[in-house]
């Protein structure tokens, strides 16, 4: 028993250190800003990018500084202060172009950056922070670029902001954190008190807005920059590694184009009048248009998704192909390179022309976004398939499994995306509808019986949420109305085999004596949080020939040709995948088997 036991914790010690050998060591290979190749840089300008931005960020933040002498930040005079720096202080055109065009230019070598890692590999072997890192300096540098937009407090940045700013309110209806649930986080309004942060008085345009917006401009240049100074403190590496032969001609392409192309000024903001097209700047024009195509919650969803992709990225590509480098030999991350950098061209183009047909571009860049997936893991699986070396075939093996993964993941969209498209509800509503339906058996008879009464209470309000369906029917000067009512809350108290969990959530709702008010059981849960709401809504949108009540289109809708393509090709590269799998697993297995002793003598004989 102590053996076992001593075993057992030798385990768990050897896993801890590998752990942390293996985050030491990525650690140790962060690049900031490319400062361990300084000698790729000398014949390679893509490896000067790093010190490009820093080069370019140190020249924006010394005119910003001097643009802060004249720049007075408040609804009545920043866009004056703008005026006379232009047109009255001694090269303050000049000025306010290197602050403009340098901002440009650090995204420019940002994105850049990011792109040539994926491309040359840059996050192998043990780098793939890296991909974080210029990821984060990226960020950065756009939501400076942002936050300064509106300083001009012209026209068109005013309405840009004003766009913005509501993206962060549909958090309020993510998945486990939304307003339309009672328990914990519903005291926290996650996405309005962001809003909130952002651009105080209530979510408006204000002159708060325009201060704290001024405070996050700085705030992103000089925070990160204390870190970076502490980080080549401790390094020693050199900030800049450029000649200045190349300092010199980057500070004259910014000076050149300053004069050639006065940073644009624009019209004086007027809240009364919406320009058409609502455009941001050049960096954000993409993101715009997908809001344009999607419902504001599922683009929100996205926004968030992107990045965490591009994180996860290099880990799933170190996985697949090892220490490979060559591009040639990593066709999925070629193929996501591309979409992704074509997908964003694309979509700014089509903004700048104001062109959006909701009904039937969507199709197409939805094909064209997981298509490329696709073909970039079946192209990969090509490439393991003719590498001749038989003993890497269980590593092959991995990465397919690994890429099967993937497709299963796009099914499962898939999936979601058909009753979405049947139906017209979007994630939040479906993963409702779904825990109910996964947790409606332990209900019994109660379950048809809440439905009925959700359904008839449909009929008075198609707005269900918590804080108002109650008072909906209280309310009513009809009888009937509150009959049904008492009824709902006759069939929230009914038992369930799991009533002790939900009444453990909490509901921040209190009696007159300040007494926390409980959930009965799972029932008044699933009445109270629009679970069961959904569950209905569902199902009668499926039923064909239904008309749902309160509604007027006729469900279910047909899916879009053009999204049987993808939907289809999920399923079917995941068993393409599985299947490689299991043959690369059985090539491994013969490759390792000894031969017999009678086939070694008959080789041992020819």
């Amino acid at each position: 028993m102590p053996n076992i036991r001593k075993g057992h914790m030798e385990n768990i010690l050897g896993s801890i250190n590998r752990a942390t050998d293996w985050l030491k060591l990525r650690l140790a290979n962060i690049d900031i800003f490319d400062e361990h190749y300084a000698n790729e840089a000398k014949t390679n300008p893509f490896y000067s990018l790093g010190a490009i931005f820093y080069l370019v960020w140190f020249l924006v933040m010394a005119s910003g500084l001097l643009l802060i002498m004249w720049y007075i930040p408040t609804k009545t005079s920043a866009f004056d202060s703008i005026l006379y720096i232009q047109h009255h202080i001694p090269f303050g055109n000049i000025i306010r172009g290197i602050h403009k065009y340098g901002a440009d230019a650090m995204i420019i070598a940002a994105t850049m950056r990011v792109y040539r890692m994926f491309l040359a590999a840059d996050y192998k072997p043990g780098k793939e922070f890296n991909i974080a890192i210029g990821l984060i300096t990226l960020l950065l540098s756009m939501y400076s670029g942002l936050t300064g937009y509106l300083l001009i407090w012209n026209q068109r940045a005013f309405w840009a902001t004003k766009v913005f700013a509501t993206f962060p309110t549909y958090m309020d209806q993510f998945i486990g954190i939304g307003d339309f649930y009672q328990p914990l986080v519903k005291s926290l309004h996650m996405g309005w008190n962001t809003a909130e942060f952002l651009l105080g008085a209530g979510g408006a345009i204000t002159q708060e807005t325009i201060t704290r917006f001024f405070s996050l401009h700085l705030a992103f240049s000089l925070i990160p920059l204390i870190f970076v100074e502490l980080y080549f403190l401790k390094t020693g590496y050199k900030r800049v590694p450029l000649s200045w032969l190349k300092r010199s001609v980057i500070i004259a392409m910014l000076v050149v184009v300053s004069i050639i192309m006065p940073a644009a000024l624009g019209h004086r903001s007027n809240p009364d009048v919406t320009p058409l097209p609502i455009l941001s700047d050049w960096y954000f024009l993409g993101l715009y248009q997908m809001y344009k195509y999607l419902e504001p919650v599922v683009a929100t969803y996205i926004t968030l998704v992107i990045p965490l992709s591009v994180i996860l990225l290099p880990f799933i590509d170190v996985e697949i192909t090892g220490p490979e480098k060559d591009i040639t030999k990593r066709p999925l991350v070629l193929l996501v390179t591309i979409m992704g950098f074509l997908t964003w061209i694309i979509f700014s183009g089509l903004i700048i022309v104001n062109i959006a047909n909701i009904h039937n571009d969507p199709p197409y860049w939805r094909d064209f976004l997981f298509l490329p997936i696709d073909i970039g893991i079946i192209l990969q699986l090509m490439v393991f398939w003719n590498n001749p070396d038989v003993k890497q075939k269980l590593k092959m093996a991995k990465g397919a499994i690994i890429m099967g993964w993937v497709a299963i993941i796009q099914t499962v969209l898939a999936i979601a995306y058909y009753f979405m498209a049947k139906t017209e509800m979007f994630i939040d509503p479906l993963w409702h509808a779904a825990v109910y339906g996964v947790m409606r058996p332990f209900m019994g008879n109660n379950a048809e019986t809440a439905e009925g009464l959700v359904r008839s209470s449909i009929k008075l309000s198609t707005f269900w949420e918590p804080s108002n369906w109650a008072t909906i029917l209280a309310d009513s000067a009809n009888p009937a109305n509150k009959d049904l009512l008492l009824k709902i809350q006759s069939v929230c108290q009914q038992s369930t085999p799991f009533d002790i969990l939900f009444q453990l959530i909490p509901t921040f709702q209190y009696t007159a004596n300040h007494v926390a008010v409980k959930y009965h059981g799972m029932i008044d849960f699933m009445i109270s949080n629009c679970f069961c709401f959904d569950y209905v809504k569902l199902v009668d949108r499926l039923t064909p020939g239904l008309i749902a009540a309160n509604e007027t289109t006729k469900y279910p809708l047909p899916v879009p040709d053009l999204d049987w393509y993808w939907m289809i090709a999920g399923p079917v590269v995941a068993i393409i995948c599985f299947f490689a799998a299991y043959k690369f697993k059985a090539e491994s297995k013969q490759a390792q088997t000894p031969p017999s002793p009678k086939v070694a003598q008959e080789a041992g004989v020819k």
